[in-house]
């Protein structure tokens, strides 16, 4: 899976609720521990503001590390949620 920067910006463009809400999802599909979920999820504006300064370097890193089965799990999930990206 390729890092799309438009599929970043409609992450980012989601208010906070739904963002995090989304936000939790990856996580939890990431096998993120719930403490460090909750970590993450505490500022959803500081979330947003991070990611919206990811270069497609780091995003291809991120997305590597997770493997190619679990990105696509993620992104499975995403699309039953009703985040589609056009795939």
């Amino acid at each position: 899976m390729e890092f799309d920067r438009r599929q970043l910006d409609k992450l980012l463009s989601l208010d906070n609720e739904s963002f995090s809400a989304l936000a939790k999802t990856i996580a939890e599909a990431a096998g993120a521990s719930k403490a460090r979920t909750e970590a993450m999820l505490s500022n959803p504006d500081m979330l947003k503001k991070r990611l919206s300064q990811i270069s497609p370097d780091e995003a291809k890193s991120l997305i590597d590390a997770a493997g190619k089965e679990k990105s696509e799990e993620i992104m499975n999930l995403l699309n039953e949620r009703g985040v589609n990206f056009g795939r």
